[in-house]
């Protein structure tokens, strides 16, 4: 079913790259990923393995992943900082303590910003995900993860700040190691994580033009009360909350 390819500290699948609708949906992609983890990457299954789901999107994915995997895993949101004139693409993003990256060149010479207009925003994004993170996860405290390998995961990877900042954030928090986990990455995503990320696993790689849905047959924006209600199905399967928060 897989065909590895490994170029540095990248890990995909030849033979499910280069094209779209892969996964049936998010939970789909999962499993696959879960199937391709279990098949080449024993070595990180054996380590203490602390799971991070990126909300929204990558909760449904990570669900299924540890649900398959019999591991734990907690939520981090992390929001990106947008063009003035959309909702959706970022050119940078912010993590919970105030942790964030951008792109300099896009932010200067496009978009006319100095750093100080660019740290406006993302303290003005920071308050956002706060109250999010409030919301779905009731604490903006994550402990210490002197001892653990964090695996942060994403429906998938696009431009690659998002999953970024998410590592950093947790590299702050004392990882042994970082991985990146997702079903689909662009490959200029893949370039831009790769440089901060331990190891970057995913199994669908594509090229421009590209968005994350279009390796999904089933694709829909996901909700808090989806979030919380897998939170919910999680915890009666004792793989939520888990045991790092009461290191």
């Amino acid at each position: 079913m897989f065909k590895p390819i490994t170029i540095g500290n990248v890990v995909y699948c030849e033979n499910l790259s280069w094209k779209e609708k892969v996964f049936k949906n998010r939970f789909d992609g999962g499993e696959i990923l879960a199937k391709f983890f279990r098949k080449y990457f024993q070595d990180i299954l054996k380590e203490n393995l602390a799971v991070f789901a990126l909300v929204a999107g990558g909760v449904p994915v990570t669900f299924s992943f540890t649900n398959e995997l019999r591991l734990f895993f907690d939520i981090l949101v992390v929001k990106k900082i947008t063009y003035p004139w959309t909702t959706e693409a970022g050119f940078g993003a912010v993590a919970p303590d105030g942790t964030y990256v951008y792109d300099e060149l896009v932010a200067k010479s496009y978009l006319g910003y100095s750093r100080e207009d660019v740290k406006r925003l993302a303290d003005e994004v920071r308050e956002y995900v706060v109250k999010r993170s409030l919301k779905l996860r009731g604490s903006l405290e994550y402990p210490s993860l002197k001892n653990y390998v964090a695996a942060v995961v994403d429906d998938g990877i696009a431009t690659g700040y998002t999953m970024v900042t998410a590592i950093r954030f947790l590299k702050k928090k004392n990882a042994k190691e970082v991985i990146a986990i997702a079903p689909t990455a662009s490959s200029s995503g893949l370039k831009i994580v790769s440089k901060v990320a331990d190891k970057l696993i995913v199994v669908n790689v594509r090229s421009s033009p590209y968005a994350v849905a279009d390796a999904y047959e089933e694709w829909h924006d996901v909700s808090d009360e989806e979030v919380l209600e897998l939170l919910r199905k999680a915890s009666e399967k004792k793989h939520y909350p888990p045991p790092w928060l009461n290191s």
